[in-house]
């Protein structure tokens, strides 16, 4: 297997390094450039604009601004990088099916994992940007976040890093129940950033974001929840970065890699209409 530790690209670049004889780290890098909007700032941004005036129009309103003060934005920069790096990196393991690493001449090969890492660099130019993010200060709550994963754009509220509660009517088992579920806006547009859907797809009506429990809980979905499925940006990228070519160019060479999650995760939903069973 040759293998080909470091690659740039447009949305991020990666490396792929040894850990030890049996471990690589697969880290995803991107430099993210915040730019900070205030009232007075111009910008179009598809189908979102800012002329100046104190106002940001969109698709779902028009919004009054609230400025910046230093303070809050060096704030929000410092934890938008420890926002997102905390959620996404390290949480997941991708094991190979068959033996595919011989760490030195000689050595039997090896079944390597690959613990899968992320990092962000604040950038001050678009030059040096692989993806560039607005962020608002609305008065209202209403704005509804998102990231254009074709231009590598992203408009974001000052509210985006903290968790919040939002209730929906969520399929258990034959009833709709009322469940509160958590979920850090900023992760969730970052998971776009990677690549990943809504967990029922393309789009943004109610059920792409989830019908059952199973799929609400999700971090595409409305809460946080990862899964294996998460993987999957990290996968794609060494195959499609070519950090991982088989030796001889055989089809049946290849590894095929599967993702699992790391660590233990936190229930973050709340089901109102829940009752303990009858006893008899």
């Amino acid at each position: 297997m040759q293998i080909h530790l470091f690659r740039s690209a447009r949305r991020w670049d990666s490396c792929l390094l040894p850990i030890d004889d049996n471990t690589f780290g697969f880290i995803l890098q991107f430099r993210v450039r915040l730019v900070r909007i205030e009232p007075t700032s111009r910008f179009f941004n598809g189908e979102t604009y800012a002329t100046g005036n104190g106002r940001l129009h969109d698709t779902y309103g028009t919004f009054q601004l609230d400025a910046w003060t230093d303070q809050e934005w060096e704030d929000y920069k410092r934890r938008f990088v420890e926002v997102v790096q905390r959620h996404w990196s390290d949480r997941f393991i991708l094991d190979p099916d068959r033996a595919w690493y011989r760490p030195r001449i000689g050595a039997n090969l090896t079944s390597a994992l690959i613990q899968c890492g992320l990092s962000i660099q604040l950038v001050e130019t678009s030059a040096q940007a692989h993806q560039t993010y607005r962020i608002i200060h609305p008065q209202s709550t209403r704005f509804r976040s998102y990231v254009e994963e074709h231009n590598r754009s992203g408009v974001f509220t000052h509210l985006d890093l903290e968790s919040q509660w939002g209730n929906r009517l969520t399929r258990i088992g034959s009833e709709d129940h009322s469940v509160d579920f958590l979920q850090t806006t900023i992760n969730h547009e970052f998971g776009h950033t990677l690549g990943l859907n809504h967990v029922n797809g393309v789009g943004n009506s109610d059920r792409h974001y989830g019908v059952t429990l199973e799929q609400r809980e999700n971090q595409m979905g409305m809460g946080g929840r990862l899964t294996a499925a998460h993987a999957r940006p990290w996968i794609r990228g060494l195959w499609d970065r070519h950090h991982l070519l088989p030796q001889h160019h055989h089809p049946e060479d290849r590894v095929v890699f599967t993702g699992r999650v790391a660590s233990p995760q936190l229930i973050e939903y709340w089901d109102n209409d829940w009752r303990p069973a009858a006893t008899t």
